[in-house]
C-alpha cells in the first residue's frame, strides 16, 4: 500500500486544527496530508504553511460545509494519485499507529472499500465515542443504531461489516470513488457520510469498522460555534433526504409506511423539546428543514426562505401536543379517582 491521504478540513476552528495537525507530526513521513480551509473569516493558511510545511494547504472561496470541503480534498488526494483518502475531522486528534492500523486493515480485507477505527472520547480516551452503525434496521425506533465493535488489547485485527462508517475518521479507496462518485453536496452538513456510506454498499463494497481505538473526538465543535439551530436544520432535512434516496435500496432496511412515520415522529419530538426549553430559533430550523426537505431545498441554509405549509406543520405539532398534554392531564384524573375509590 502505499501512502496513504489524509484530508483535514477547517471552517473557523483553527485551535482544534492546529492540535489535530500537531497529532499528525510524526506521521508526516507515513502519509501526504492536505488541509482544507472552507472560507474562514480569519485567513491564516500561510501560518499554517509555516508551521506545519509537511502539510499542503489549500482555501476555498466559499463554505463548502463537511461535503464541499472534503469533496475538495478527495479531488486533490486523488489527483495526485491515491489510492486511499482518510477524512479527519479537525476536532480530532490521532495516536501514533493510525496509518499503521488503516494500512493493515486495507490489506488483509481488501473487500471493504470505506473503514474507519473505533473513535473513542477526546476528554475520556478509555471510553468509545462511536463504532458500528446500522442504519434503519426493522425492529429500530430510531435510524442509526450502534453496533458494538469490541477493542482488546491483544486481539487480531478483525473487520466488522456496518452500513456507515463515522465521518470523523473514514478511510475510503479511490475504487469507490471511481464509481460511486464524491460526497453528495446537497447535504452540506449531517448525514452525508451516511448516504456515502450506503451509496458505496449498494455499489458492491463493504463497509467496516475494525477494532483499534485510534482516534480521539471533541465532537459537535461546529455546532457549539453556530449554534442549535443549525443542527436541528440540517438533521432534520438531511434525515429525509437520506431516506428518500435509499429506502428503495437499502434491502435490509424498514419499509416506506414505517421509515416514514419514524421521520415525522422523530421531528416532531425534535421541536417539542426546542419548545419546552424555550429555543424558539432552534424549534422553528426543524421546521424549516422538514419543509426545505418536502420542498428539495438543499445546501446551505437559508433562514429567511418563504416556505408554504410551514405554519400548518407549527399547526399541526402545536395540536398534537396539546392532545398529548390532554391525555396525560385526564389519565392522571382517572388515576386519582380511582385512588380515592379505594
Amino acid at each position: 500500500m502505499k501512502k496513504p491521504w489524509l484530508v483535514i478540513v477547517n471552517f473557523n476552528g483553527w485551535e482544534d486544527t492546529v492540535l489535530c495537525l500537531q497529532s499528525l507530526e510524526p506521521l508526516r513521513t507515513q502519509a501526504e496530508t492536505v488541509l482544507v480551509d472552507n472560507a474562514s473569516t480569519e485567513n491564516r493558511c500561510e501560518e499554517m504553511k509555516e508551521r506545519f510545511p509537511w502539510c499542503q494547504v489549500i482555501r476555498e472561496a466559499v463554505n463548502g460545509g463537511w461535503a464541499g470541503g472534503n469533496n475538495a480534498g478527495l479531488k486533490y488526494a486523488l489527483e495526485r494519485q491515491a489510492d486511499w483518502i482518510i477524512l479527519l475531522n479537525n476536532d480530532s486528534t490521532v495516536v501514533p499507529s493510525l496509518i499503521q492500523g488503516v494500512a493493515e486493515a486495507a490489506q488483509a480485507y481488501p473487500e471493504y472499500g470505506i473503514l474507519g477505527p473505533v473513535i473513542n472520547h477526546m476528554n475520556d480516551p478509555g471510553t468509545v465515542m462511536t463504532d458500528g452503525c446500522l442504519f434503519n434496521r426493522p425492529g429500530s425506533p430510531g435510524f442509526f443504531d450502534r453496533y458494538e465493535v469490541p477493542v482488546r488489547e491483544g486481539d487480531p485485527l478483525t473487520m466488522t461489516e456496518v452500513d456507515i462508517v463515522n465521518g470523523c475518521c473514514l478511510a475510503v479507496s479511490r475504487r469507490v470513488c471511481e464509481q460511486i462518485g464524491l460526497v453528495d453536496e446537497d447535504f452540506f452538513l449531517i448525514h452525508e457520510e451516511s448516504d456515502f456510506c450506503l451509496r458505496a454498499r449498494q455499489a458492491g463494497f463493504k463497509c467496516g469498522v475494525f477494532n483499534r481505538s485510534l482516534v480521539l473526538h471533541k465532537g459537535s465543535t461546529s455546532f457549539k460555534r453556530t449554534g442549535q439551530r443549525t443542527q436541528r436544520y440540517y438533521d432534520s432535512r438531511n434525515l429525509r433526504r437520506l431516506l428518500s434516496k435509499h429506502l428503495a435500496r437499502h434491502h435490509e432496511g424498514k419499509g416506506w409506511w414505517a421509515s416514514y412515520r419514524n421521520y415525522f415522529n422523530y421531528v416532531y419530538y425534535r421541536h417539542c423539546i426546542e419548545v419546552e426549553n424555550g429555543c424558539t430559533e432552534a424549534a422553528e430550523a426543524v421546521l424549516d428543514g422538514v419543509m426545505d426537505g418536502l420542498y428539495g431545498h438543499y445546501g446551505p441554509y437559508q433562514q429567511h426562505r418563504w416556505r408554504p405549509g410551514k405554519s400548518l406543520l407549527r399547526a399541526l405539532f402545536a395540536c398534537r401536543r396539546w392532545l398529548t398534554s390532554l391525555m396525560i392531564r385526564k389519565g392522571k384524573e382517572a388515576t386519582q379517582s380511582a385512588a380515592a375509590l379505594r
